[in-house]
């Protein structure tokens, strides 16, 4: 993949009407594209992608341009429709989908219509249709703003006994209550997971997992008979009671449901098992950030490591990961500088070793008190601070840290 942005980085905000992103297309037609699209003021065919990419990278590529567009080459076998189906279904709406072909047949258009395309281009490219077809999408977007989507936010143990569900619960009542955002907490482990038990509320007979098996017919009604409501306001999509109720959700589904979710709150906080396994990776490809939340021990650093690699093995950027440390002291037996210089990242939030005040909450099916003056609420304030778009600097990152955290860097 060749990256062509730099070309365009100094363009005034009015020349970045329209970007162009092609997926799979072939040289002499990407040529021929670059030439035409170039012929409306302000549209750019930013780069050509020949692997699977994401939505949310897609709209990464093409954040600067007022207008999106992405080109797929439906000439490429059933592969290009199934990409086509998933940029459309993982998508918020701001990325205009067009195929391109050179089989004009219907059975072919309607394919790519039903995949989720705006516009279907026939090979060799002719001038008035791009142009046209650019036009349709000024126009289809001109004199209207969308919805801002809510955010996905995933939260990931390194390994167990992380503390994931005690975080995801104050962190999702954090950004209800004191940041007024109507936020919606996801127990996504596929059985007998623990935000009914925490909350004290009585385990719903529907779980998320039955919600990503009607994906066919989801809307507003159907979501409501799923949902937990806590007296707090807080909704909450419950964990299956039974072993393997649902299994081999598809990753395709999971990714659905969420974009859906996403369009009704402002927040979607999922708890997530420990693990990448195939669920949480489709968690986190429709997740605005991921945090892998880690306690100050050598498993969980180590842990958190490899996740992070496989991560970015996996294209998601790497800047939208936070490292949380939970039950952080200031006189553990590992320094916060020793943690950093081991993970080559500053740690994002720290949460204080509350443990008494948490396994009594728990037992009691009571959250705490966020509105109490101490350290956890504070941590909790920052935490949600931070999604909402506050920026702190970052800790700076020692480099001085040597003894057994040198084996983790290898």
């Amino acid at each position: 993949m060749t990256d062509n942005r730099m070309n365009i980085q100094g363009s005034r905000s009015s020349e970045l009407a329209i970007g162009v992103l092609c997926i799979n297309m072939d040289p002499a037609s990407r040529e021929r594209l670059e030439m035409l699209v170039a012929e409306t003021p302000g549209a750019h065919v930013v780069d050509n992608v020949d692997r699977q990419v994401t939505a949310r990278e897609v709209v990464s590529l093409l954040e600067q341009f007022q207008h999106r567009v992405c080109v797929i080459d439906f000439d490429e076998g059933e592969d290009s429709g199934r990409a086509c189906q998933r940029l459309h279904d993982g998508g918020d709406g701001s990325v205009s989908l067009f195929a391109a072909s050179c089989d004009s047949s219907p059975d072919h258009i309607i394919r790519a219509m039903r995949c989720g395309c705006s516009e279907y281009l026939i090979k060799p490219f002719q001038a008035d249709q791009i142009l046209g077809a650019l036009a349709h999408v000024q126009a289809r977007r001109r004199g209207s703003l969308q919805a801002q989507k809510g955010r996905v936010v995933t939260l990931m143990g390194a390994k167990g006994g992380t503390g994931v569900t005690s975080l995801a619960i104050h962190l999702a009542l954090t950004l209800l209550q004191k940041n007024q955002q109507k936020c919606l907490l996801v127990d996504e482990h596929p059985a007998l997971g623990d935000v009914s038990l925490y909350l004290g509320l009585t385990r719903h007979q529907y779980s998320f997992y039955e919600l990503v098996y009607n994906m066919d017919r989801l809307d507003a009604d159907l979501l409501q008979g799923f949902l937990l409501q806590h007296s707090s306001g807080l909704h909450v999509l419950d964990s299956p009671e039974v072993i393997h109720a649902f299994p081999g959700a598809s990753p395709e589904a999971i990714e659905h449901t969420l974009a859906f979710l996403a369009e009704n709150y402002h927040f979607v906080i999922l708890d997530c098992p420990p693990g990448l396994t195939e669920d949480t990776c489709a968690a986190i490809r429709q997740s605005e950030r991921v945090a892998i939340i880690i306690t100050p021990e050598l498993p969980s650093i180590h842990n958190a490591i490899r996740a992070m690699k496989y991560l970015t093995g996996l294209h998601y950027p790497d800047d939208n990961i936070d490292i949380v440390l939970n039950r952080h002291s200031k006189r553990g037996a590992l320094s916060d500088s020793e943690i950093e210089a081991s993970l080559h990242r500053p740690i994002a939030v720290k949460i204080p070793n509350s443990y008494d005040q948490i396994v009594n909450a728990i037992n009691a099916g009571t959250p705490i008190d966020l509105g109490h003056k101490s350290e956890l609420p504070a941590a909790f304030g920052y935490w949600a601070a931070r999604l909402m778009g506050e920026k702190p600097a970052a800790a700076a990152v020692s480099k001085g840290s040597r003894g057994l955290f040198s084996l983790l860097r290898s």
